[in-house]
């Protein structure tokens, strides 16, 4: 056990060094003492006794160095005395530890923050990716050969829950929003929500478990089975203040009881619902023409979306096989998977890996700033190293001091980057659109996000810290010692390294700068294009009504009729009216068919969106009347029916004919993507008017969508069709700032009927905005790094300079000396940026016209290769980069010749 008591003793010594140290001084003087004592015992004087003992014994300082080596961990103490020296280095240097950590920093707190944020909002379940991270789950679109539906009969989902080949399994859905009290006393404190009606077979596709009581069963899934609910962990936490005892309770949805029976986990919301019923198909249903499920299934475990496809051409032939003579619609169908991440993320995806890409270059252009400052450090104690050298210092030592200092300058950056990026998540998050960030998506760094900042502050410090250390060392003392006493000769070998990085830097930052260009421009003509509509001082609010409560279509416009009169006697309000869906919804699409004309589809009948308007919709988001007339509260259920088209239905339909008094037969079928929509009755309908195109923008459309021309639409009055207005969006133009109106409107809401209320709030401006949301975000986050490349980049560029100018001091004093002027100093130090600026602005040209092509998913009536924008970056550049090689230029033209040639 002699190894445990060397290891018990070098601790002691490690933890009581001062100690240690006086005993063994002590233990020393006693062997002296006793030699001493010998001597004299033997006949010699006590002088010569100290002296014969002294030097018999040896030289005391050494045996403590040796003794010392043997009590304690020689390389602990080496490490110890490197730290030391390096953070006297830095304080000392406090020009250059400020330059090195902050950018070092920066270039680690950017990957840091944008990592968190994809992990939270991408790599983890969010409102766009409810499913568990790593499932594969497709949403099946059905297709025909003239439209694609997203919805399905309860007959067509039997047909695709019988395939097994390639799946695990399919699960149906239909949404619904109602309004929730707990219970009859609880009345006064109604919540609208939206209802997810499932099959029971979602939570084990899903791979979910409750975290408090359990899921619905099959039997509860069945024709007549309980009323059961299962609640998301964001309504327990809100509405119920995570009260234990919630399993059981009762709660109403618009008045029907419904007994809560589990609860899902965080961050798990039954794609964006707040509560899921059973859905109860029955399996012996043959009605295939009521189309109102949306179908969804989960891949086996291995297969891609494209391997799917195959199983799911096969069933499509089937089905059309057996069905297709009593429905022809199914002539050419097909099931088409969409991978519902990549689908519902969109833009947004894209967003975040072109961001990330940014991140990578910004990392570079710090590598590259990183490396250039600390081999121009290097090479400036090459003086140094080579007298360490010369009197006998060990190049592994030397070499480790380097990779010490280094190590801790990287500590010391990765920390602040970290806690800087931290810090950045905050207001970074608040520019991701909110469709993207569930309510409770936790926007923090993580271990992982902590792990990466250290991690690669310490590969980059050390890397490049370490690397021209070694470079250094191999030259030998007699190469260090010359470049040591001939400062004005500076290597060539390190001036050209410094040199091919800081142009390096420069492309680089011409990319991230081009990218910040071109979105700016972009996002300015998203913002100044014409809509079509007025979107400024428009507030709106959604408000359903409960079939129970309001059965009779009349009840229904009696209700909303009073609401808006109401509304308009409200100061501030210029005008109110009521749509099913407001302009930036995802609107609803209605088959119909023109008597008399057949239409290019296989069954004649063909979609165009369709929405239930009361009188003043048009006037209140001021879409202009191109021809007739608009509503009027005279198109009562009694008068004739009527209907308002827009100019591209005319267009389509009607081309070379005038579409005034033009009939429509609106079928009995209605594809609704607003939540809570009837199907009405079909009806025969008389063209009144034609409005102008408006820009169709929908909350999961892609920048692209923009280029498309605007769809069909049909226009109804509300009066005329009260029982497709059930649920229902307020529009109210003010003169004041519309938020402001939100409570009185609510108000008059609950002053009407005591248990409605009122949903999405939102000002139509910011509706406009969710689809310019990862558009935004991309300009503000490649703002910031175009700005930090473009500091980074010219701080290298300065430090190359500045570096070039202190190695040159003795040079410039014997220029000066000789009659050189101030502008000839000024005109050679320059010279050395130019050559530079102008290399890195060529290189960054075309770099960026290859890599701003893959951005341009993003852009808008701007091109990748935009000519104003490529001018503008360049003359920034040239301008930035410039001043950062004029301020040493400056510095030089300043060097007293007296002073420079004592330089040496």
């Amino acid at each position: 056990m002699l190894w445990v008591q060397r290891f018990w003793l070098r601790l002691q010594t490690l933890f009581g060094r001062n100690r240690s140290a006086e005993r063994l001084h002590d233990e020393i003087q006693f062997h002296l003492e006793q030699q001493i004592a010998e001597n004299v015992a033997a006949g010699m004087s006590r002088e010569e006794a100290r002296y014969a003992a002294t030097r018999a014994f040896g030289n005391p300082t050494v045996l403590k160095e040796e003794t010392r080596d043997t009590w304690g961990w020689i390389w602990l103490d080496q490490v110890a005395q490197d730290l030391r020296y390096g953070i006297r280095l830095l304080l000392k240097n406090r020009s250059f530890t400020l330059v090195a950590v902050s950018t070092l920093a920066l270039g680690i707190g950017s990957i840091a923050s944008l990592y968190s944020i994809f992990d939270s909002t991408y790599l983890h379940t969010g409102p766009a990716v409810t499913h568990p991270v790593g499932e594969t789950v497709l949403l099946a679109q059905q297709s025909r050969k003239q439209a694609e539906l997203w919805r399905f009969s309860a007959a067509e989902y039997f047909d695709i829950a019988r395939l097994h080949q390639s799946f695990d399994g399919f699960f149906a859905m239909h949404y619904w929003t109602a309004t929730l009290s707990e219970n009859l006393e609880r009345s006064e404190n109604p919540e609208r929500v939206v209802v997810l009606r499932v099959t029971s077979n979602i939570f084990a596709l899903d791979g979910i478990s409750t975290i408090l009581g359990r899921a619905f069963t099959p039997d509860e899934d069945r024709p007549g089975g309980p009323n059961v609910a299962v609640i998301s962990h964001r309504l327990w936490n809100k509405r119920f203040v995570r009260d234990a005892s919630v399993v059981g309770k009762i709660i109403r949805l618009n008045g029907i009881p419904y007994t809560i029976v589990g609860v899902t986990p965080r961050r798990y919301a039954y794609w964006g619902a707040d509560v899921a019923i059973p859905l109860r198909l029955d399996p012996a249903s043959n009605n295939r023409s009521e189309r109102n499920l949306m179908v969804a299934g989960k891949a086996k475990e291995g297969l891609a979306v494209e391997q799917t496809g195959p199983a799911l051409a096969e069933l499509a032939h089937r089905v059309e096989a057996e069905y297709g003579a009593a429905h022809p619609e199914y002539a050419g169908l097909f099931y088409k998977p969409i991978d519902v991440r990549r689908g519902v993320a969109g833009d947004f995806r894209i967003a975040l890996y072109m961001l990330m890409g940014a991140v990578a270059i910004l990392a570079l252009v710090t590598s590259a700033n990183i490396a250039s400052l600390l081999l121009a450090r290097t090479m400036a104690r090459a003086g140094e190293i080579g007298t360490r050298l010369a009197i006998g210092a060990m190049p592994g030592r030397l070499a480790r001091q380097f990779l010490t200092e280094s190590a801790l300058l990287s500590v010391i950056a990765g920390a602040i980057g970290f806690v800087g990026g931290a810090c950045a998540l905050k207001p970074l998050g608040a520019l991701i659109p909110a469709r993207y960030v569930w309510e409770e998506t936790d926007l923090r760094t993580n271990p992982t996000a902590f792990a990466l900042s250290i991690s690669g502050a310490l590969l980059l410090g050390v890397l490049f810290g370490l690397a021209p250390a070694l470079f250094v060392l191999r030259r030998g003392v007699g190469t260090n010692l010359q470049q040591g006493r001939a400062r004005s000769v500076t290597d060539r070998y390190g001036g050209r390294m410094r040199t091919g990085l800081v142009l390096l830097e420069m492309a680089l930052a011409f990319v991230v700068v081009m990218g910040a260009g071109l979105m700016v421009r972009s996002y300015r003509r998203l913002t100044s294009m014409d809509l079509g509509f007025q979107p400024d001082h428009v507030l709106t609010m959604r408000i359903a009504l409960p079939e129970l409560k309001y059965a009779d279509p009349g009840q229904v416009a009696n209700f909303f009729r009073e609401l808006l009169d109401r509304v308009r006697a409200l100061p501030g309000i210029v005008d109110v009216a009521a749509s099913s869906v407001r302009p930036v919804d995802a609107a609803g699409a209605r088959d119909f068919s023109i008597p008399g004309r057949s239409l290019n589809t296989a069954t004649g009948i063909d979609n165009a969106r369709y929405r239930v308007v009361t009188p003043e919709y048009f006037a209140v988001i001021q879409t202009p009347l191109r021809r007739g007339r608009s509503f009027a509260e005279q198109d009562g259920p009694n008068a004739p029916h009527v209907a308002i088209v827009n100019e591209s239905f005319a267009r389509t339909y009607v081309a070379n004919e005038d579409a005034m008094g033009k009939q429509i037969r609106l079928e009995n079928r209605y594809i609704s993507t607003a939540v809570g929509m009837e199907w009405p009755g079909s009806d025969v309908v008389q063209i009144v008017g034609v409005i102008g195109d408006s820009q169709q923008i929908t909350p999961f459309m892609s920048v692209h969508d923009l280029y498309n021309p605007a769809a069909p639409e049909i226009f109804v009055p509300f009066l005329q069709h009260p029982e497709g207005g059930r649920d229902m969006a307020l529009l109210l133009r003010t003169e004041t700032e519309p938020g402001t109106l939100t409570d009185p409107i609510r108000r008059q809401v609950l002053a009407i009927d005591a248990d409605q209320p009122v949903y999405e709030v939102q000002t139509l401006r910011e509706m406009t905005e969710i689809a310019f949301g990862p558009t935004r975000l991309c300009l503000v986050i490649l703002g910031i790094f175009a700005g930090a490349a473009l500091v980074t980049a010219c701080v290298g560029l300065y430090a190359i300079v500045s570096y070039s100018v202190s190695q040159r001091t003795h040079e410039i004093g014997i220029r000066m000396a000789l009659g050189a002027k101030q502008r000839d100093v000024l005109r050679m130090v320059v010279g050395e940026g130019i050559p530079v600026i102008a290399a890195g602005l060529v290189v960054g040209l075309f770099a960026a016209l290859g890599m701003t092509r893959l951005m341009s998913s993003l852009l808008y009536g701007v091109p990748a290769s935009d000519g104003a924008t490529l001018l503008a970056v360049s003359a920034i550049l040239t301008a930035t980069a410039t001043l950062a090689v004029y301020i040493p230029a400056r510095r030089a033209m300043g060097v007293d010749p007296i002073e420079a040639l004592r330089y040496e």
